[in-house]
């Protein structure tokens, strides 16, 4: 097992669940998402659809409870919209110590669809409240420190250069930034290593896009590839 996803298990900060009552205390609304041995537990802001608090409750293997903490932690102050994007392939890279390694072995991923499972069921019991059309992106997870540089990066060809931004772009901030129904898109690479990018959906209107977004953007692709790449987006 991993450093993050052990990490994981030794604080465990989401067991647990709420009571009607203290839901109605709070003025918020109790949703619960089951599957199987698993239990999610919402308190949601009937205003907004922002899942203000969450808890879980698991019986069974190790890598079921940690697929439910990690889902408590990323659905946290998101609304159920956001929620609902939340997947499988998310859950695992979210505690990943190498982008290339998963963190679940083979045999976990129905652990892992068991709770996006409960999940959809607990978004179902949302449906009927308002979100904002708009609203800030996730920030990127860097996780600390990142390693694993390409070598001889800045002697690539810029079809070469382009092909391996991509391919870090797909793989390790594009499924943040859809959690948030956004996307990015890559306009251009000059010669003195400005990678100028679009934003697309709900980053258009968003300032974490020019601010802690684009800075996660820009420090994941200069530690992967080059420090030499500074990244402006075209507004």
């Amino acid at each position: 097992m991993n450093k993050k996803l052990q990490n994981k298990l030794d604080h465990l900060r989401y067991v647990g669940s709420f009571s009607l009552q203290e839901a109605e205390e709070k003025g918020m609304r109790l949703v619960t998402g089951k599957e199987g041995r698993l239990c999610l537990y919402w308190l949601v802001d009937e205003t907004d659809g922002v899942i203000a608090d969450a808890k879980f409750q698991a019986f069974g293997p190790i890598h079921l409870i940690a697929a439910a903490e990690i889902a408590s932690e990323l659905i946290l102050r998101k609304n159920y919209d956001q929620a609902s994007r939340i997947s499988a392939d998310l859950l695992d890279h979210h505690v990943r110590d190498q982008k290339d390694c998963s963190a679940f072995p083979s045999e976990a991923s129905s652990f892992l669809n068991q709770v996006i499972s409960a999940i959809d069921q607990a978004v179902d019991q949302c449906r009927d409240l308002p979100f904002a059309a708009s609203y800030d992106v996730t920030p990127i997870e860097t996780n600390g420190p990142i390693e694993g540089r390409v070598p001889g990066f800045d002697g690539f060809s810029k079809d070469e250069k382009l092909s391996w931004i991509q391919g870090v772009i797909d793989k390790e901030i594009r499924p943040y930034i859809e959690l948030d129904a956004g996307g990015v898109q890559i306009l251009d690479l000059k010669e003195n290593g400005e990678l100028h990018i679009a934003y697309e959906g709900s980053c258009t209107s968003c300032h974490s896009a020019t601010g802690s977004t684009l800075s996660a953007i820009q420090e994941i692709l200069r530690a992967r590839l080059s420090p030499n790449l500074t990244v402006i987006p075209v507004i």
